[in-house]
């Protein structure tokens, strides 16, 4: 009885909700629709667009690109009209060092097109001998944050140190056109004595020192030429271990102040005989007679006189042999004065009793830098400086072929074999190659050795005179000796 009094009510709910199911049923239904109409709209709008898009492509861009073209065009000819080439070239070589020539190429088509034209390379050297020449002439001021900033947002930093050389005057390019390593602006910060570049590269950017026997000396290196005890005492802060590199660079950058602060610190930083050659090869005679003031002395050796004489300070290089004992010296010191050119180095070296000794090394080095002065002088000399066949060789690797015409014209002439040819090929100096075999007898050669040498250094037209020279007796080709003597060369 209660089952059947509840079946009418269960019968009653049900009419009562088909309606509202079927109404629910279709407000999904036209949901549905809705959004596929709106998907289809959306999908003829963008079938639209990009018909749009390849219609102003086709049509548009080609137009642009030629009004921008002429616009160029009249623009590069009217500066062209108020400044000829010739003149361009004057004012980047004068006025642009190196380190400025990528941001220069940069600001403008005009200027891209003008530096590419000059053939100027998109280079920035950090090596510590090129930023302290251009130190020392002082037409170039340190580069601010905004530059580091424009470097480490536009180029490709890897995350590692560039591993400097550290021997003095061994030039390592750094080319910050295309990816540089974090290290490297580290250093050149460091260099340029800004703690506040040095502190943002670190903690803004988080380019971390990095540890390592060559890595490490880098960054003490710049740090002592830039001098700057803020950066140094930061630096220590970091856990940086300055080591003697760090006051090899403060003495070479005569940065005396830094010196003294180094070797103030418990225990004092270290040094070596190559404090001593630092600060004679920058000229800081204050900072030498410092370092070897101090108890006990710095210690130095043949090296110290050499690179004073390799950069011509003749004052330092008396007082060093004016102490007691007097800093030593050796064949080494002739030679890196005639690298130089220094005839007055020279001069007073071999007057001294007894003299500096010199060998064939310095008619050689003479020849390296085409100081033919240098080269007559020693030659003159009683008995004269000693030379062997690498003088030619050097003259000819070397283009200076007044210096070789000299040697090879003296009584008796310089020694020189088939190695002048093939140097004089390998570094692509076709009026050396063409005299060193219209003597009489020519200068024996392996002629495919030099073809071969000249074609890996793009000497094509070496390459074309040499197919043109026919084929005689002093040619002194082997197949197995042109294979070693390639192999000779390969690393050079």
């Amino acid at each position: 009885m209660a089952r059947g009094e509840g079946e009418p009510s269960a019968k009653r709910a049900k009419v009562e909700e088909d309606p509202l199911v079927r109404r629910k049923e279709e407000v999904v239904r036209l949901l549905e629709e809705a959004s596929a109409k709106g998907k289809e709209l959306v999908r003829k709008a963008e079938e639209e667009a990009e018909r749009l898009k390849r219609e102003a492509e086709d049509t548009l861009a080609p137009q642009l690109y030629r009004a921008c073209a002429d616009i160029e065009a009249a623009n590069r000819a009217e500066l062209l009209k108020k400044l000829p080439p010739e003149l361009w070239e004057k004012i980047v070589d004068e006025s642009v060092q190196q380190n400025d020539m990528i941001a220069l190429a940069m600001t403008c088509r005009f200027f891209r097109d003008t530096t590419r034209d000059l053939g100027k390379k998109m280079e920035t050297h950090l090596e510590p001998s090129h930023l302290l020449e251009l130190r020392k002439s002082g037409k170039v001021v340190s580069q601010s944050l905004g530059w580091f900033q424009w470097v480490s947002g536009t180029m490709e930093i890897l995350p590692t140190f560039e591993e400097w050389s550290i021997d003095l005057g061994n030039r390592t390019e750094t080319d910050l056109g295309g990816a540089t390593h974090a290290g490297a602006l580290l250093n050149y910060a460091a260099f340029q004595g800004s703690a506040e570049i040095v502190r943002w590269l670190m903690e803004e950017k988080g380019y971390e020192l990095e540890w390592g026997p060559k890595r490490v000396e880098g960054l003490g290196m710049q740090a002592g030429l830039g001098g700057s005890i803020e950066v140094l005492e930061y630096l220590k802060g970091k856990g940086y271990e300055f080591d003697r590199t760090t006051c090899r660079g403060a003495a070479w950058g005569g940065r005396l102040e830094a010196l003294k602060f180094l070797r103030a610190q418990d225990p004092p930083c270290p040094w070596d005989e190559k404090t001593c050659e630092g600060a004679a090869y920058g000229g800081h005679l204050e900072v030498l007679k410092w370092v070897r003031s101090q108890d006990p002395p710095c210690p130095w050796h043949e090296e110290t006189c050499a690179w004073a004489a390799r950069d011509g300070h003749l004052d330092i290089l008396k007082w060093m042999r004016s102490q007691d004992p007097p800093c030593p010296w050796d064949e080494t010191t002739c030679f890196k004065a005639a690298l130089g050119g220094h005839l007055e180095i020279l001069k007073f070296a071999r007057g001294q009793d007894p003299p500096c000794p010199w060998d064939e090394s310095t008619c050689a080095l003479a020849a390296v830098s085409g100081h033919l002065d240098v080269l007559k002088w020693v030659r003159s000399q009683d008995p004269p400086c000693p030379w062997d066949e690498v003088t030619c060789e050097e003259a000819a690797k070397n283009g200076h072929l007044e210096v070789l015409k000299w040697a090879r014209d003296q009584d008796p002439p310089c020694p020189g074999d088939g190695e002048c040819c093939r140097r004089a090929a390998k570094g692509g100096h076709l009026e050396v190659l063409k005299w060193l075999r219209d003597q009489d007898p020519p200068c024996p050669w392996s002629k495919s050795t030099c073809k071969s040498l000249a074609l890996r250094k793009f000497h094509f037209h070496i390459v074309q005179w040499i197919d043109q020279q026919e084929d005689d007796e002093s040619d002194v080709s082997d197949m197995d000796s042109d294979v070693e003597s390639l192999h000779s060369y390969s690393d050079e």
